[in-house]
């Protein structure tokens, strides 16, 4: 206790030189916590809205179905059989919140003058809305109901009707290959338009009750469900134990399979942080070997005279490494009140970002705080701290005592 008081008395005593050290430390620790509480949100809003924009936590298929080498379309459908067996099961599981059925398909999408190809998906709409309806927006009309007896009814991609020149009320002609490979075609009525926010996207989304696209392929089977869980953190458990309990008959598939977008941009912010976290670590670490070493200058006599007590000089070094040790712990904890309040601020002030690549609306700028990584940021500069003085007044062991008590 009586090196901390002396520590403190010592850091009371060089103030400006303590202060604008804190200053350092303290902005050092309120980037890495507001970076860290950026990173935090944006994945996690990319994470939920790739699940809920209609992926799933889960999709479930037979063996075959997502390889993507099938001969002819449903090649690798589920039968009635199938759909009636994995509905009973998945519903039953405590950690699955909704099943959700789906016909994939292609083929063109006319109004007359214009065609254009489109990747569709035949949606039961009351199931896909209580699942995925938060993450689809239309831009104008209305959703696909559920229980309207007219299933000859369609949503398009913005972009899609833009190119087509039509809009909510007026009729497209969709045509696709049978399961026997004939040619077929159905006229349907313009519901809505989906708005994604991805061109790409909204360039070749086409959307159809699953009735009507069983009659425009001809057949009574669905391509896979998608699964929605009640916590995302348990999908890769949850994955596992289903798989089990259905047998080697269906493949499983895991979002994160279906998106690998998801781990490319999780490892690059990672990346990102090591070296952004490196950069704040070596300006705090130079920050207090600067006033290390020229506090040891500037106090050369008063560690002379400690010295001629018969102090050691490693006695002496514990002095300067508490002193690094307090000052960077009170800093710590000031950025970290400062982090709070600027993620607090920054979240209400909702700061549109520009669109990011790919997409063509801008997001909300907005930050997680997590108080788990709050205490290891908070403590890490803190020890950086410590190491530099510690590194630094190594040079008390070569100062010769007689020179240090000499006037200036």
């Amino acid at each position: 206790m009586q090196w901390l008081r002396l520590a403190l008395l010592n850091i009371w005593r060089n103030g400006r030189r303590s202060l604008l050290l804190a200053f350092t430390l303290c902005i050092g620790n309120l980037a890495l916590l507001l970076f860290v509480g950026y990173i935090a949100a944006t994945l996690t809003g990319l994470r939920e809205s790739t699940i809920r924009a209609g992926l799933g936590h889960i999709q479930i298929g037979l063996q075959g179905q997502f390889d993507g080498y099938a001969d002819q379309p449903l090649q690798y459908g589920l039968t009635r059989d199938d759909q009636v067996r994995l509905e009973a099961s998945l519903e039953s599981d405590a950690a699955v919140r909704r099943v959700v059925p789906r016909l994939v398909f292609s083929g063109l999408v006319s109004n007359g003058p214009r065609t254009l190809n489109f990747q569709g998906q035949g949606i039961h709409p009351g199931r896909e809305r209580q699942a995925f309806g938060a993450f689809q927006t239309l831009s104008a009309g209305v959703p696909l109901q559920a229980h309207d007896r007219n299933v000859y009814r369609a949503l398009l991609g913005r972009e899609m009707a833009r190119r087509l020149g039509v809009q909510p009320g007026d009729s497209v002609t969709v045509m696709s290959s049978t399961v026997s490979g004939a040619i077929n075609a159905i006229d349907v009525e313009v519901a809505g338009l989906i708005a994604t926010g991805i061109p790409e996207t909204e360039l070749y989304s086409l959307q159809l009750p699953i009735e009507a696209a069983q009659e425009l392929l001809r057949t009574d089977k669905l391509s896979y469900f998608a699964v929605l869980l009640n916590d995302s953190a348990l999908s890769e458990a949850t994955q596992a134990r289903i798989g089990l309990r259905l047998g080697h008959r269906y493949e499983l598939k895991g979002w994160q399979q279906l998106a690998p977008l998801y781990t490319q941009v999780l490892q690059l912010y990672r990346n990102q942080f090591v070296v952004f976290g490196s950069v704040i670590a070596l300006l705090v670490f130079l920050s207090v070997s600067t006033m290390t070493l020229t506090t040891l200058f500037e106090r050369a006599r008063e560690i002379g005279t400690l010295r001629a007590m018969g102090i050691s000089s490693q006695t002496i070094r514990r002095l300067f490494v508490h002193e690094g040790w307090l000052l960077g712990l009170a800093s710590s904890l000031i950025g970290a009140g400062l982090a709070a309040i600027a993620t607090v601020v920054i979240n209400l002030l909702q700061i549109e970002l520009p669109p990011p690549p790919g997409r063509n609306s801008g997001v909300i700028l907005h930050l997680l705080w997590l108080p788990e990584y709050v205490l290891p940021i908070s403590l890490t500069l803190p020890l950086v701290a410590m190491l530099a003085a510690w590194w630094t007044s190594r040079r008390l062991g070569r100062l010769p005592i007689v020179s240090a008590l000499a006037p200036a």
